[in-house]
This record gives structure tokens, C-alpha cells and sequence, in this order.
């Protein structure tokens, strides 16, 4: 059993779970607390500079203040197995180097590990020098869908991928007012889910071809980036973060020589090219079924991964910091390509 520390207790790390609609568990608490790998971790140090908010889980999780180390000075006199950084992006950095002064072997941080590549390589060096292993949760790379595409895709079962359109998408009619005060704007803290998922694809860092910045009055982030990237002469990604729309969207749109894939947070489509009903002697794309999978939460895979590391039954880490490193040298180089200043 893993002692665990939450830093952090605001929406992924709990609040979310309220949501009706979503899938359970889809927060850490949800995994760490009320899941059937609850039995893995003894949640024994909690932490949120709003002390609401640790009143709050505690209510919420029926959780008895007495067992519970509630402030850094208490949780620093403690050794501990696995920590969950869970807290505002800006503080990524801070609870990191946390964590890697109190010798936590294995942490797990919310993404964007840091708000630059500077930071992260900063961060690098440390964990270099102990003895740490840590994960950042890009939970797509863990959903078996986004993982059953990958191994179509590299193994050509829908013919040569050509292009891809990632969307990450709000309704927030000024999406970058938000992190005005958090450093990186919607490319960051939103886009850096479609960057994974293709990095995940390519794990590669792609040619940025044509980038432009959308900026507000007052802003000092962005409110929307489009972006070209080349991963190859053949594979073109046209990327789009922010929104300024009246609906939220998350989407990759793969298209492919024999088919077309959408894998969105609206619902997976997935069509492959067949003789038309339509037009003789013409192929159009029509639908098939998605394969059956028997868990689809890639949150239980995600804990799942640390668990087995934890016990030497496996040694693999799907988002390493060598996957991150890439991950905010594409971003930074679209800023760069787009003449955005952060």
C-alpha cells in the first residue's frame, strides 16, 4: 500500500467527481478513494493553500482529520510513497521541487508539468540526481480507443495516415483572460491534450510550418492559435486551440488513404471507405462499429501503470519526461513560429 499526499484539491483532484454525467472516476480522489484499486493507496496528507478546500474533501470523502497531515510543516516531517501534484498550473513547479526534497519516489503531476521548457529542464537535473519516477496526466494516452487507433495507425490497418485536424475548443468568449495571470495561454494549458495525443503518435517533434496568434485588448495570453505542423512530407496536422465559439470541443479528425477517425469528446466515429450507394464506381466513407473494450476509464489504467511500476511488475511509463520535454518544445515553437512573446 502506496502512502499517499494530495497537493492540490480543486476540480481534477476531486470537485469533478460531483459531476453527474461524467464517467466515475474522473479525478484522482475518485481513483484514490472510491475506486477497486482504493486498496493500492492509504491517502494520509492532504494540502491546499484554501483551507475550504480542505475542509471540503474532507466532507466529501468522509475522511477523519485526525489520520490526516493537513499542513506542509506536518507533511514535511513525514516520508511518503506517492504524491499527487494537483494543483494550479503555476504551481507545478514549486510542488515538484516539493516532492523531490522530500524524496517521494513516485509522483504523479497534472499536466502541463511546467509552464516552460526552462522550468522543466530545471526540474530534470533534480530528478536526475535522486531517485524519482514521475507521470504526467495526458490521460488520452491511457484511453484504450486513443490506444486502439495508435496501433491501427502503425501497423497501416486503415492505409497511410495523410492528414489530421486537432481542435481543443471553448465557449469561454475570451478563452485566454483566464490564464492572464498563469503564464501560456489556451495552446498550453488546453492544447497541450492534442499535442500529446500526437506526440503519442509520432513521439516526435514536428516542423511548424505556419503558426498565428489571436490576441484580445489587454491580454497578455492568447485567446486562440492555429497552427500547420509537418510530422512527415506526407502527414500535415492543422491545429486549433482556444475557441471564442458557443460550445466546448476536444477533437482529433484522422483521415487516412482508406478511411476517417474522430475521436472526440462528443462521442468516437470511425468510417472506413466502401463501395457507394450513390455513385457508381466511387467509394465513400461509411460507418463501422467501434471495437469492444471492457474498461474504457483511462484514469483506472493510469493508476493502474503506477501500481504495477510500484511493484516491479512492469517498468513502463506511457508519458515519460523525455514525451513532456517534446511536448513543450512543439508548443514553444509554435509560440515562437506565431511571434507570440509569453
Amino acid at each position: 500500500m502506496l502512502k499517499t499526499l494530495i497537493l492540490g484539491l480543486g476540480r481534477i483532484a476531486s470537485l469533478l467527481e460531483r459531476d453527474p454525467k461524467r464517467y466515475h472516476p474522473c479525478t484522482h480522489a475518485g481513483v484514490l478513494l472510491n475506486s477497486k484499486l482504493k486498496k493500492y493507496f492509504k491517502v494520509e496528507g492532504i494540502f491546499d493553500p484554501n483551507l475550504e478546500r480542505i475542509l471540503q474533501f474532507q466532507k466529501d470523502w468522509n475522511l477523519n482529520p485526525k489520520k490526516l497531515k493537513t499542513n506542509l510543516r506536518d507533511i514535511s516531517k513525514e516520508s511518503w510513497d506517492f504524491v499527487v501534484i494537483a494543483s494550479s498550473s503555476e504551481a507545478h513547479l514549486e510542488n515538484l521541487n516539493f516532492a523531490i526534497d522530500l524524496k517521494i519516489p513516485f509522483i504523479l503531476c497534472e499536466k502541463p508539468i511546467c509552464q516552460n521548457l526552462k522550468q522543466l529542464k530545471s526540474i530534470q537535473k533534480k530528478l536526475n540526481s535522486g531517485n524519482h519516477v514521475v507521470w504526467v496526466n495526458h490521460e488520452r494516452r491511457y484511453h484504450p480507443i486513443y490506444q486502439f487507433v495508435k496501433k491501427n495507425l502503425l501497423t497501416n490497418q486503415w492505409g497511410d495516415l495523410k492528414t489530421i485536424h486537432a481542435s481543443v475548443l471553448t465557449s469561454s468568449r475570451d478563452p485566454g483572460i483566464g490564464f492572464t495571470k498563469r503564464g501560456g495561454g489556451p495552446l498550453l494549458h488546453d492544447g497541450t491534450h492534442a499535442i500529446d495525443f500526437l506526440d503519442y503518435l509520432f513521439e516526435k517533434v514536428p516542423k511548424i510550418k505556419y503558426s498565428k496568434a489571436f490576441q484580445l485588448p489587454n491580454n497578455k495570453t492568447e485567446s486562440r492559435v492555429i497552427s500547420l505542423l509537418e510530422y512527415s512530407k506526407e502527414i500535415q496536422v492543422f491545429l486549433e486551440a482556444g475557441g471564442q465559439r458557443e460550445y466546448f470541443l476536444f477533437e482529433i479528425d484522422i483521415q487516412t488513404t482508406k478511411g476517417r477517425f474522430i475521436l472526440s469528446n462528443d462521442g468516437h466515429k470511425f468510417f472506413l471507405a466502401k463501395e457507394s450507394s450513390l455513385y457508381t464506381g466511387f467509394k465513400s466513407l461509411q460507418a463501422i462499429s467501434l471495437p469492444k473494450i471492457s474498461v474504457l476509464n483511462p484514469w483506472l489504467l493510469l493508476y493502474q501503470e503506477i501500481i504495477d511500476f510500484s511493484l516491479k511488475k512492469s517498468n513502463s511509463i506511457l508519458g515519460d519526461l523525455s514525451a513532456n520535454i517534446r511536448i513543450l518544445q512543439t508548443i514553444e515553437k509554435i509560440y515562437k513560429k506565431a511571434g507570440f512573446q509569453l
